[in-house]
């Protein structure tokens, strides 16, 4: 694999990677400025078998617990120390971020699965827009260029969408990306023909629209990646299609309505405050109807309300407020209190150009779901950003 570091004035330099590394026992924090600092460090501790813990350094809480917590010393830690290599956490959304161990093997099986998944097309170029601190960075930007022969992997600190869609005129390219850059390049004014392109997409699944426009601007194929830190990957999906097929090796079954799996890819231990050993199967918060071999996802029991015998999506929800066109965001958070006669209202949390009524946001959910009583309150700010993830987050 050759490594193109692509500089903030744009011009390009292909970067040796040095293999040698002097192992350490313990677990280490691997701490980089940057993605090429970060691939010229990980790269060599990773083939060592360094033991090695990531995580986004701008999380304030997980920079307070790293500097408080010695993963070498925690209580538990014989039981990892032997079959696992890094760490990874979450992002914390639903409460404090989780810790997923993994072994070499948990990501080398799946890289060899993600490698035959995508074998149909002769890749010459990957290009990665996700951070390396997550497993879908590590996994599938870099992980899986270094195991596909002659390729050249290209980064840069921050692309724009009009960066990718130049790097990748040149065809045969792998795109490794999140739904923000989707969107973002479905609205570009050129539609190039990309036929020969593969992109591949994770931490969030799209819109069916946001798919269709995407894939007939550009005449490109498009995958989508399911799964999460602990599980690893779990199933994808090609263009459009409704249904998510399962991973090889992984196998999926329903438990009140909840997905559950068997996978070599599930992390064997996770930290909160304590060590867990995770058993298989693992019941995952996935609320989806299986058919045959493949599953349609609902949602997630933490962004689903039920209203008059309905399960509706706090995401769907999300979708139908932006369609509105003086919405640039929304978010839809659920809340629960048992005193109240109805135990479930949304709180709606908007970034508009204007103030929205309250008649608009009812009228728009019922042309949706029909006549519903959600009880619900609208909160304004000024922006609703997007991690390097695609996850949507809130500046006050």
């Amino acid at each position: 694999m050759l490594l193109e570091y692509i500089h903030t004035d744009n011009s390009k330099e292909i970067i040796p990677l040095n293999n040698s590394y002097i192992k350490s026992e313990e677990w280490i924090i691997l701490q980089a400025k940057n993605k090429l600092e970060f691939i010229q460090k990980f790269i060599p501790a990773f083939n060592a078998g360094q033991k090695i813990i990531l995580f986004d350094t701008k999380h304030k809480q997980l920079l307070e617990y790293t500097k408080n917590t010695d993963m070498n010393t925690l209580s538990g830690i014989h039981k990892v120390h032997s079959t696992c290599q890094l760490l990874f956490f979450t992002s914390g959304s639903t409460g404090f971020p989780v810790g997923a161990f993994k072994t070499q093997e948990n990501m080398q099986q799946e890289v060899t699965v993600l490698k035959s998944i995508l074998s149909q097309k002769n890749f010459k170029k990957v290009i990665v827009t996700v951070p390396f601190v997550h497993i879908y960075g590590v996994l599938a930007g870099l992980l899986l260029p270094l195991a596909i022969d002659d390729i050249t992997l290209v980064i840069k600190e921050d692309f724009l969408p009009y960066e990718i869609l130049n790097e990748s005129k040149s065809g045969n390219t792998l795109i490794i990306t999140t739904p923000v850059f989707i969107k973002a390049l479905a609205k570009l004014n050129e539609s190039p023909n990309l036929s020969t392109n593969l992109f591949v997409c994770s931490t969030g699944p799209l819109a069916p629209e946001n798919v269709e426009l995407f894939q007939t601007k550009y005449t490109s194929n498009l995958i989508q990646i399911f799964g999460s830190t602990e599980t690893g990957g779990i199933a994808y999906k090609i263009g459009n299609t409704p249904n998510w097929v399962p991973l090889p090796h992984v196998k999926i079954h329903e438990t009140h309505d909840k997905l559950c799996i068997y996978s070599p890819f599930i992390s064997p231990y996770i930290v909160r405050k304590e060590i867990i050993s995770l058993k298989q199967p693992f019941q995952t918060e996935d609320i989806v109807t299986i058919k045959d071999t493949t599953f349609k996802l609902i949602g997630r029991s933490n962004k689903l309300i039920k209203i008059a015998g309905k399960r509706i999506s706090a995401l769907h929800i999300e979708k139908i407020l932006e369609d509105i066109d003086e919405v640039n965001g929304a978010i839809v958070t659920l809340v629960y209190k048992s005193k109240l006669l109805k135990s479930e209202h949304i709180i709606i949390t908007l970034e508009t150009k204007r103030k929205i009524t309250r008649k608009m946001i009812t009228r728009k959910i019922t042309e949706y779901f029909g006549v519903l009583s959600i009880p619900f309150q609208v909160n304004y700010v000024e922006k609703i950003n997007y991690s390097a993830l695609g996850k949507k987050t809130i500046h006050f």
